[in-house]
């Protein structure tokens, strides 16, 4: 009996990890164009089926029908039969009895290039690939339906890949095999693949290494220096601001959506998102590039490292205010910090493109419950949370600074913020924010917040009280900021206790 016990034990995690874990083959071929990726999935079941569904999303980050990306081939797969579900995101599979499913799928581009609006969908020719993990590898369905936080084994090979053939992820750079130990959702499915001709660079922080990679001849003084020089000096100042080295791995990617010497298209076009140890970058390449809005895209993409990341939203869209409001307002100060920018520059920007333009918006007084219900359907709707955050928080930093006579900032708040959450393992909600407000002001804002924030009435920036050398003055029915550079202005000061 003892000795049946023993073995049971020994069992245990090995049908545990079997479970836990899935493998793929990711196959090189001459003309990965028409062919596309060819991906070979492994699975063992915990007990003898001849029927298993798996997970492919069919929508994913505001793009639809990515069913038409996969393709499921008879001659490579003679013993199965598949049920395609695109409208719930799932394939049944039809087998020979057994514990083990092994099939191949592959997935290609479904669209010409060039193309100015498409971001998100697969992008794969000879010369490179380009691949959200969420739109490349399938799934058990039984893993989409376990807790969040539960980690997968998910074992990656890539074969017959030439060297020159360069592989890179959110995971590891230029690895052939790869074991990615992380949770399914916010690990493995929110991450980026990339290979081919992409150029690599890298930098330490603490000896932890941050690597940067990119493609193509970029126009308009996007150099690799620019590029990578600013990236670096980004990343080091808001590590430094946050007191925060604890990333042992982390990445940038910068891949062009369309590529022009000339200016038939006469636009700029990019965008940044953050991702698991990484943020991508892409943009339209063309004589229209503009370096502001790089480092703008920069300064905003790595703070949500930290700022919806690392303190996590509770109530997403509800606490948009605060992710990307508060990543906004940081945004312009860091690099108001760090000399990035003027005090002239930083108030012609915060006055302008924060202040004027959320006056501007004809949804700028909606409530917040309404955001939620149309940040996605809206432009206007969705800018909303960003300037009305880096409206607050700008009063709120400044309060701060008053009731502390300049020993601490909102700065000080955030960084407590970020202890709380990780330490403590905490959602952001708008009641623990309000908690730790109280106890840098002594003062219970709530009503203020209700009205300005939840319900979305315009702050009276003429009529609040600012830091010494910080005044407001109506311009044609529009607040503008005002300094007066005889002060001794303590605003951005790092040193700031």
């Amino acid at each position: 009996m003892l000795k049946k016990l023993f073995i049971l034990a020994l069992l245990l995690p090995l049908l545990a990890y079997s479970q836990n874990s899935i493998r793929y083959k990711i196959f090189y071929n001459d003309d990965l164009e028409r062919n596309g990726l060819k991906v070979q999935v492994d699975y063992t079941l915990k007990k003898p089926s001849d029927t298993l569904s798996f997970y492919f999303a069919n929508e994913n980050w505001g793009e639809k029908n990515l069913f038409n990306t996969l393709t499921l081939l008879k001659e490579e797969n003679p013993d199965i039969g598949f049920e395609t579900q695109p409208e719930k995101s799932r394939i049944k599979i039809n087998m020979k009895e057994g514990n083990k499913v092994s099939f191949i799928y592959h997935i290609r581009q479904d669209f010409k290039d060039p193309s100015y609006t498409i971001f998100n969908r697969p992008r794969i020719n000879n010369t490179f690939f380009h691949v959200l993990g969420k739109n490349l590898f399938m799934v058990p369905l039984s893993f989409t339906k376990n807790p969040e936080d539960r980690e997968f084994e998910f074992s990656v090979e890539w074969l017959d890949f030439p060297t020159k053939f360069r592989l890179h992820n959110n995971f590891a750079t230029q690895a052939r095999a790869q074991n990615i130990k992380t949770t399914l959702w916010d690990g493995f499915y929110n991450s980026l693949f990339i290979g081919g001709d992409y150029r690599f660079y890298s930098f330490k922080v603490q000896n932890k290494p941050v690597y940067f990679a990119l493609r193509d001849q970029w126009h308009n003084g996007f150099t690799d220096d620019f590029l990578f020089s600013n990236l670096k000096k980004a990343v080091q100042s808001q590590r430094d601001f946050w007191k925060d080295y604890d990333q042992n791995y982390f990445t940038v990617t910068m891949t062009p959506t369309v590529s022009q010497k000339d200016s038939l298209f006469k636009g700029y076009s990019t965008t940044g998102s953050a991702i698991k140890n990484a943020f991508m970058i892409q943009g339209t390449n063309n004589p229209f590039n503009d370096k502001n809005s790089y480092l703008y895209l920069l300064h905003h993409e790595l703070m949500h490292e930290w700022i919806g990341n690392k303190i996590q939203n509770k109530n997403e869209e509800l606490n948009y205010w605060f992710s990307e409001g508060f990543t906004d307002y940081y945004t312009y100060k860091n690099r108001l910090r760090i000399k990035d920018i003027s005090t002239d520059e930083w108030l012609r920007l915060f006055n302008s493109e924060v202040i004027r333009n959320h006056w501007k918006n004809p949804q700028r007084d909606i409530p917040n419950y309404k955001i939620k219900d149309d940040f996605w359907k809206s432009r206007d709707v969705e800018k909303v949370p960003y300037r009305r955050g880096a409206i607050f928080a700008f009063w709120l930093d400044n309060q701060i600074l008053l009731k502390t006579r300049y020993r601490k900032s909102l700065d000080d708040l955030m960084r407590e913020l970020l202890k709380k959450c990780t330490e403590k393992k905490l959602k952001f909600t708008d009641e623990l924010f309000l908690d730790l407000v109280q106890q840098y002001l002594d003062r219970d804002i709530t009503y203020f917040f209700q009205k300005h924030i939840i319900s979305g009435e315009d702050i009276d920036l003429t009529r609040e009280k600012w830091i010494d050398g910080f005044e407001f003055k109506n311009m044609e029915a529009i607040p503008q900021l005002e300094i007066d550079s005889t002060k001794n202005l303590k605003y951005a000061i790092s040193e700031v206790k």
